[in-house]
């Protein structure tokens, strides 16, 4: 039994559920004590993990073969890395704000995405095959079924009821989004998402297939709280307040660039350990 649950986001695929418990309450403990809750070596935390259930399959799909351009797919995957590459560097496109793709095609426009991309201190290094491995990730979510199950089905049982604070990282934020909503008779006294795409229509849209009302809090949910870091490219809307029905608390922090979507960063932050302090009591 856990009073704090976190879930994770992307790229946890070859790590560990003790690995992420060890890192998520280290750095939940350390934003804790910082702000001097005098319960923070004490709080117990449940790590949500789900990133076993990516590294099946064989070659590209097991982490063999490196992806390029071409294995960008139209529509929602080159939406979102067309989305991020304009957050990185507006300047890279038009006036007129065409994208890449209206000068050559999906694959020629996810090619000048990726070297925006590739080229900005944002993403600390990351190559191209990492990131769209990563944007494929989150597409795999939404498409595949089982799968999505799978990852809400992980989360659902690491919720019990003593459970005061669910802490949600990128991906995990839509994935905690949905099944509380679904848990409609538990009782979660806030939600902290963090580093979060639920601001992305691309994304909004998919949910409207799982949530059974107009976005907003989900009921199981007395208070929600938004941390997005100005720098993060992930979590391209940094504030939710008005896409869910003003329901839900906006908070803007700053990253270090090579860490700008860096889970620890964001669960040891200020606004963060404020939030699980007020909850926990």
């Amino acid at each position: 039994m856990a009073r704090v649950v976190g879930v994770h986001g992307i790229g946890w695929s070859w790590r560990s559920r003790e690995e992420m418990h060890e890192t998520w309450h280290g750095a939940l403990r350390t934003g804790l004590r910082n702000i001097r809750y005098a319960d923070a070596a004490t709080v117990s935390f449940e790590a949500a993990f789900y990133g076993h259930l990516y590294n099946g399959g064989t070659g590209k799909a097991g982490g063999g073969a490196l992806y390029t351009a071409a294995d960008v797919a139209d529509g929602f995957e080159y939406e979102l890395l067309e989305a991020m590459a304009r957050e990185a560097d507006p300047a890279a496109f038009d006036e007129d704000g065409a994208e890449p793709a209206s000068k050559g095609g999906v694959v020629r426009g996810a090619q000048a995405c990726l070297s925006i991309l590739e080229r900005t201190p944002y993403l600390g290094g990351i190559t191209a095959s990492v990131l769209i491995r990563q944007i494929k990730q989150v597409h795999r979510y939404f498409e595949e079924p089982a799968l999505g199950e799978e990852i809400r089905a992980e989360l659902e049982t690491a919720i019990q009821e003593d459970t005061r604070v669910v802490l949600a990282h990128s991906l995990g934020s839509v994935a905690a989004y949905e099944v509380l909503w679904k848990l409609k008779d538990v009782r979660i006294d806030t939600l902290v998402t963090m580093g979060s795409p639920l601001g992305l229509k691309s994304i909004r849209r998919r949910l409207a297939r799982s949530a059974d009302a107009e976005p907003g809090r989900p009921p199981s949910v007395r208070r929600w709280v938004n941390v997005a870091a100005e720098q993060d490219v992930v979590a391209l809307r940094k504030k939710l307040k008005t896409l869910y029905n003003d329901e839900v608390e906006d908070f803007g922090v700053t990253n270090p660039l090579l860490h700008m979507h860096d889970c620890t960063r964001y669960l040891a932050n200020v606004w963060t350990a404020r939030a699980v302090e007020a909850a926990l009591g």
